[in-house]
């Protein structure tokens, strides 16, 4: 998925640019009371009406998205207990240290180093909580900022803490290694916040998703972000290059703890037209089929303009995506109906775009007695075969320069073709319905891709009853949208 981000900002033209004027900021976001303590001019930007809904939809990311790596969110909280002496992923463990969880949320950045800010339900137990810090060996220093005491300490990994309690608030800012260190001036910018203001890209984000009740929303100004990355980490500047028509992201959660959605806006300005033309149609029949099927995919976003795009990031890294040539395919789509782990049965069907067929002829050419084995076939449109193979399975195909299909399943080839026509799918999506096929199913599936990990995959992927990722693109922006349900 990350190469399908990369690959969607292809703007294979110039790109938006963020607006020179702005509305004054505004001294707080209605249901979004820590949004008073936003400086002037960030570059994130990212709130909740309460901390308890910040942590909710946290543990919804994590646990989504982090199944694909194996990482939940219970093994996030225990590594940040270890370095923060406090699990900031548990409500009671915030409630014991007196910060008031039914109170604001928000983190903001004026640079790349974050800062978090929280209402106090008991101030004392707050203070309580750092001086225990101090007693068990925390080494810290101090000044004055605005009549408030700023602390700031180095935690065991290379990164430095600092906080202050001001007016029943708590800030906390985190210095990362490879950012500049700006003193205090992020407390005193939170403080009192002076310029412009952000208010405009808060509207475009809230305009820019279609998430009626989030729980946590925000924006990046990505032009300023990208430009700070590129001038810390100058070896990162060819890569960071190809985001240049993206100049701003919106950012939208939402769920109940059985639920969990959200949304991704980047702003491509005029490069979304470019990124648009380079989608290349999907068999008309492939969505009817793929509906409710266990596990579906599609790539869309036509590859040769992908290549294209990335080389001169890829060159930087020593890397070259010429073994693509290989292959000859432009795009594809992928459905699996059933699976039967036992006789090694199931249905499924696949849909490429070509740039040549040479290395799928060869393969077939590998085929001991094809010529024997197969007949001619009409799928809509298309001159095809169907391959027997003994003991295996029946195959339905049809390859030509420009195209390769193939199914295993009564018919199911020409329902994917239907007509032969096309229709305007998404750049990229994977749908997946855990509970439409056997647990051993998915085992003997995800085994084949990494079988030491398998069984712990499977376990966390059946906790959800389905599960929806799509990349399309609306208007000038490109949309990430993930949903999916718990059992």
């Amino acid at each position: 998925m990350r190469l399908v981000l990369l690959a969607a900002v292809a703007a294979l033209g110039c790109g938006g640019s963020r607006s020179a004027s702005h509305s004054g900021p505004p001294a707080e976001v209605a249901g979004f009371s820590a949004t008073r303590w936003v400086p002037a001019n960030p570059t994130f930007v990212l709130t909740a009406p309460t901390v308890r809904e910040a942590q909710r939809s946290l543990r919804d990311v994590i646990d989504s998205f982090g199944m694909i790596v194996g990482v939940e969110s219970a093994e996030i909280a225990t590594g940040l207990t270890r370095l923060l002496a406090v699990d900031p992923m548990n409500p009671d463990a915030l409630a014991a240290m007196g910060i008031d969880i039914e109170g604001g949320f928000a983190a903001f950045s004026e640079d790349l180093s974050p800062t978090i800010v929280v209402r106090l339900g008991a101030p004392e137990q707050t203070q309580a909580f750092f001086d225990q810090q101090r007693e068990r060996g925390l080494v810290t220093q101090s000044v004055i900022v605005n009549g408030t005491e700023v602390f700031s300490a180095q935690l065991p990994a290379p990164v430095r803490i600092s906080w202050a309690i001001a007016d029943d608030w708590l800030w906390v800012h985190f210095t990362l290694p490879f950012a500049r260190d700006t003193g205090t001036t992020w407390f005193s910018n939170s403080q009192k916040p002076q310029g412009p203001g952000w208010a405009r890209d808060w509207q475009w984000a809230q305009d820019a998703v279609k998430t009626a009740h989030p729980t946590l929303t925000g924006f990046v100004d990505a032009k300023d972000l990208l430009a700070l990355v590129s001038s810390r980490i100058p070896q990162a500047v060819s890569c960071v290059k190809l985001l240049e028509p993206v100049s701003r992201v919106a950012i939208a959660i939402e769920g109940d703890g059985t639920r969990a959605g959200g949304q991704l806006a980047f702003d491509l300005g005029p490069a979304a037209a470019s990124v648009s033309a380079a989608i290349l149609p999907v068999p008309e029949g492939f969505a009817a089929q793929a509906a409710g099927a266990p596990l579906s995919a599609q790539w869309n976003l036509d590859l040769l303009a992908v290549r294209a795009w990335v080389q001169p990031c890829m060159s930087a890294m020593r890397e070259d995506l010429g073994w693509l040539d290989r292959y000859g395919v432009r795009s594809g789509r992928a459905v699996l109906l059933s699976f039967d782990p036992d006789d090694k049965s199931g249905s499924g069907a696949i849909a490429l775009d070509l740039a040549h067929k040479k290395f799928f002829a060869s393969q077939l050419d590998d085929v001991p007695m094809r010529s024997t084995l197969e007949r001619s076939r009409t799928y809509g449109p298309h001159a095809g075969h169907s391959l027997s193979i003994p003991f295996v399975a029946t195959v339905d195909y049809v390859l030509t320069d420009t195209l390769a299909l193939a199914a295993v399943g009564d018919g199911l080839l020409a329902r994917v073709v239907g007509g032969g026509g096309g229709t305007r799918g998404p750049l990229a999506a994977i749908d997946v319905v855990p509970a439409a096929m056997s647990v051993q199913a998915w085992k003997t599936i995800v085994g084949a891709i990494d079988r030491r990990n398998a069984a712990v995959f499977v376990e966390r992927l059946m906790r959800w009853r389905e599960g929806h990722v799509a990349v399309t693109i609306e208007g000038t922006s490109l949309m990430l949208s993930a949903a999916g349900t718990r059992r």
